[in-house]
């Protein structure tokens, strides 16, 4: 019994806060440019455009258009050239959106998501003067 309670209070605040609703999470994002980073370092930026289009890149990359959606609990990204989409359950811890694969083991770390100010930077062919 003590273990299980161990386990339950050391799970606890990850439950603790509530997971976003679409609503919820376009009224967080739409308008914005959130950058998402994972143990200290920012990998990616998104904008996020009306009518839930997003606009993706990895930092240096090219930029890739897609949509996001609302799946059950889940917010699922899918981008035009990839076949399964990328499904996150999402969190508001302060001013910052905390992130977690929705195949991700328990205990995983999230990615945090930030807005910047930083405009989206895309790189690759179709860029140009």
């Amino acid at each position: 019994m003590r273990a299980l309670l161990t386990l339950f209070l050391t799970a606890a605040p990850a439950l603790a806060d509530p997971l976003l609703t679409a609503e919820e999470f376009d009224a967080l994002t739409l308008g914005r440019t959130m950058t998402w980073s994972e143990f200290g370092t920012a990998y990616g930026v998104e904008q996020y455009l009306p009518d839930r289009k997003v606009r993706w890149t990895y930092t240096g990359d090219e930029c890739k258009t897609g949509n996001w959606y609302q799946d059950g609990s889940a917010i699922c990204f899918q981008y035009e050239g990839d076949i399964t989409p990328d499904c996150w359950e999402i969190t508001r811890s302060g001013p910052d959106l905390l992130a977690r694969y929705t195949t991700d083991p328990p205990g995983t770390d999230p990615v945090i998501v930030t807005e910047t100010t930083v405009p989206l930077a895309c790189f690759g062919p179709e860029v140009g003067v």
